[in-house]
């Protein structure tokens, strides 16, 4: 069978590949997505929860990324949250990774801590962060870390990803981006330390480095260790992409395989929003590319970088793998609005995601489950319950 070389380009990102010590069935990630469908309680991970995650491996991405897990209770980020901070959690990505797997897709493990991203609808007690210092619309105080603070932060990570290793993920992702705890180190906003953690971007990002080489220790060789980074602050007077590049060039040097590149934070304006509003299929297309082109070209061979945010159409993508700007490609709200996005484009129907980046399904997490109440509605009613 004969291929135009547009199609030969675009039949690659459905093409089995491997790059440093990952493999997968295609380039296609279902980026981190926070569904609401956990215990708020105890951060138990409910079947609804690995059904919704399943959805996606079911309808083509070859990794998931779950949605991001707590490593400690006062590291919680929002309500009905996962939590891998106990060792009940290792049946629980069992669970999951079982789900995933027997899909045919592999499973990275979100990790985080919220630092002072904290809301007084999830959050039990004051929280860390780097300075002590409040972040935009957050009710609920921190204080600055101490040395013994950060090391049992480090600690905590290590075991949330041994856990996942033993439950049979693929590998771990560590969220350092959209404004939580590393968010807040490399910011010169919220880190106004005076030690080695704080100043120089180089100091700013010495915690992200640390955890690093912590989790990779932890974990060994043979498991894959992610970071998500947001390339630039988005907001006045916040850290930019040299400083955003130099910590997710430090995170690879530093024992991660993989960086995920995003944008922004919760309190960034419209144009570093992780989840902007108004991106079509074209020209509006892939707003975080020029950081992943220029990271793809300084990173270490083998590693990998993950481009996520604004990614509609299938020429655009392949456009993006051709020449080299990422390895694979993160969609988020596109899985939410057609969990079988990924089969739809293998089997020739090549018509853009139907996510109009709305943000609709950001505001359906106060009533229950994350969903597209826009494609719920074209399917005329509500959604039967998972």
């Amino acid at each position: 069978m004969s291929f135009t070389p547009e199609r030969e380009k675009i039949h690659r990102l459905f093409k089995d590949f491997e790059r440093g010590g990952f493999s997968a069935r295609n380039r296609f990630v279902r980026a981190a997505t926070w569904l609401g469908c956990c215990a708020h309680e105890t951060g138990e991970l409910t079947q609804a929860a690995v059904s919704r995650t399943a959805e996606a491996a079911a309808g083509g991405a070859g990794t998931v990324v779950s949605e991001f897990a707590y490593v400690s209770r006062e590291g919680r980020a929002a309500t009905r949250q996962w939590g891998l901070d106990c060792d009940r959690s290792v049946d629980e990505v069992r669970r999951l990774a079982s789900a995933v797997h027997e899909r045919g897709s592999k499973l990275i493990v979100q990790l985080c801590h919220a630092g002072g991203a904290l809301n007084s609808a999830f959050a039990e007690t004051a929280g860390l962060s780097p300075s002590g210092i409040a972040l935009p619309s957050c009710d609920v105080e921190s204080r600055a870390m101490t040395a013994d603070d950060m090391a049992r932060v480090r600690g905590e990570f290590a075991a949330a990803a041994l856990r996942a290793k033993e439950g049979g993920a693929d590998g771990v992702e560590l969220h350092g981006a959209h404004g939580f705890l590393l968010t807040q180190f490399l910011s010169p906003i919220f880190n106004k330390r005076t030690d080695e953690y704080g100043g120089s971007a180089e100091n700013r990002a010495r915690f992200t480095r640390e955890l690093c080489a912590a989790v990779r220790a932890a974990v060994g060789d043979d498991f894959r260790l992610w970071i998500k980074i947001s390339a630039e602050e988005g907001v006045p007077g916040g850290y930019g992409w040299d400083a955003g590049k130099l910590a997710a060039l430090g995170a690879l040097e530093s024992g991660a395989d993989a960086v995920e590149i995003s944008s922004g934070t919760s309190y960034s304006g419209a144009v570093h929003a992780p989840s902007m509003v108004g991106v079509s299929a074209g020209e509006s297309e892939a707003p975080f590319a020029p950081y992943a082109r220029e990271l793809r070209r300084e990173a270490p061979d083998g590693a990998l970088v993950v481009l996520t945010g604004g990614l509609r159409s299938l020429p655009v993508i392949a456009e993006l793998l051709d020449e080299g700007c990422a390895d694979m490609f993160g969609l988020s709200r596109p899985f939410i609005a057609e969990p079988d996005l990924v089969n739809r484009w293998a089997e020739d129907d090549a018509r853009p995601s139907a996510c109009v980046s709305c943000n609709a399904c950001l505001k359906t997490a106060s009533r229950g489950h994350v969903n597209c109440p826009v494609m719920r509605d074209r399917e005329e009613g509500e959604w039967a319950p998972l």
